[in-house]
């Protein structure tokens, strides 16, 4: 039997989706009724959920191994709004009302580190895929970046003075790679790495842009979606529209399905409408899900990203704990290990020893600098460790060294007590 690929949804609730049937499988809001469910994500193994609601009364982790059950709560009254989940879902992203982005260890059931860099209300937040950086947006029209290896937070770029981010996320193939929109509905794209423009699509929309998605399959596309009814598809390379199109209200949420061969998009009239990105003129279902206008929708996580981080652990996370500061080529072993497990999957899917097509080509291509990016990281970490060590060390010597002076030296008492003896002694010589 085919496994089920959910989608979850969240506005006056949160509704779980069979996305091939387009049918409800749960039904459930860990929130207060009053207010909408303002954000939802997935755990990496798919049996949790994540939310955050609008007025930020909480942050709740539910189970979904049988019905919906609220396990752990955190950040109640801290008006926390946003939430987004690493890799290995032990530790969670939160911003919201009060300025502040939060970091939470699931694991401990505790805040790990709170960032106040932001001077208005957070937006938006992100992992990136290595989960060694995470992004947030403001309604100032900052985005900030914060180093998890390093804790040194950017400067503050982003789309100008009063416009807000309203959402903003990385390539997933493509790690430097980072999107965001705005209130003015202008689209940029940005170097991660330089937190430099590398493209803006002034008035892609000419209303506040609302969500955007990359492909998880091709670096080259991404989509975005706009109060002014329109999806619009975008080629990174060539940094050009690809197609826009409108749908009949504006619309609020959008996500790629895993296999990145169609996508998702929901409406302020509570609809979802999905789409087959080769025929992109009707959606193939559409759907009345909520009471309110559809807040975010996110497809459940890909089996692929299992095999690639593991569970509950990450690999990096494992090696570092038998090997702190020798990890690199550990690292840079099972990730290209990974790959090429991948690469002969995609390849050999055509069978015996068919030419490659574009796509595998591009595939084969995003793994090499996605295995590249991973051994930096990792490099980066040892290089980091290994600093801290030697100063660790340095430190310890140099006490050692001060208590060696402070045993050994000649000090002001002993000077004084040598020449009164040397004193006594002439006295003795000139009178005996």
């Amino acid at each position: 039997m085919e496994e089920v690929t959910r989608l979850v949804s969240s506005g006056d609730c949160v509704k779980i989706w069979d996305s091939a049937s387009m049918t409800v499988l749960e039904q459930f809001n860990p929130h207060s009724a009053t207010h909408p469910v303002a954000q939802v994500c997935w755990s990496s193994n798919n049996q949790y959920l994540v939310s955050a609601s609008s007025i930020g009364d909480k942050l709740v982790v539910s189970s979904l191994k049988s019905s919906p059950i609220p396990v752990v709560e955190l950040a109640e009254g801290k008006m926390q709004t946003r939430v987004s989940l690493n890799s290995t879902s032990q530790y969670l992203v939160s911003g919201g009302l009060d300025n502040s982005v939060n970091i939470w260890d699931l694991k401990a059931k505790r805040l790990h580190r709170t960032l106040k860099d932001h001077n208005e209300e957070v937006t938006c937040v992100s992992f990136n895929g290595s989960d060694s950086y995470i992004a947030s947006g403001s309604t100032s029209g900052d985005i900030i970046l914060h180093s998890i290896t390093t804790n040194l937070s950017s400067k503050a770029f982003g789309h100008g003075t009063n416009q807000p981010i309203h959402d903003l996320k990385y390539s997933v193939v493509k790690r430097s790679l980072l999107g965001s929109v705005s209130d003015s509905g202008s689209v940029v794209l940005w170097d991660a790495n330089t937190q430099k423009e590398l493209h803006v699509f002034d008035g892609a929309h000419k209303a506040p842009a609302s969500g955007l998605a990359f492909s998880p399959a091709n670096d080259l596309l991404f989509v975005t979606v706009g109060l002014d009814k329109k999806i619009i598809c975008y080629d990174t390379s060539s940094k050009i529209v690809l197609r826009s199109m409108r749908v009949e209200s504006p619309l609020t949420a959008i996500d790629f399905t895993p296999d990145g061969a169609g996508l998702v998009v929901g409406s302020t009239q509570g609809r979802l409408y999905l789409y087959d990105l080769r025929n992109l003129s009707a959606p193939t279902k559409t759907a009345t899900a909520h009471k309110t206008s559809i807040t975010s929708l996110r497809f459940q996580s890909s089996q692929s990203r299992h095999l690639k981080v593991g569970s509950p652990h990450s690999y990096i996370d494992e090696i570092n704990e038998k090997y702190p500061l020798s990890a690199g080529p550990a690292v840079s072993s099972v990730v290209a290990s990974s790959v090429s497990e991948r690469i002969v999957e995609a390849v050999g899917a055509e069978g015996g020893g068919a030419p490659l097509t574009s796509l595998q080509i591009q595939f084969i291509r995003n793994m090499i600098h996605e295995t590249l990016e991973d051994f930096r990281d990792a490099c980066h970490r040892d290089i980091v460790n290994l600093q801290v060590e030697m100063v660790k060390q340095f430190y310890i010597q140099l006490n050692e060294i001060h208590g060696l002076i402070e045993k050994y030296s000649v000090n002001d008492t002993l000077v004084e007590e040598i020449e009164k003896l040397r004193e006594e002694n002439k006295r003795l010589r000139a009178n005996y």
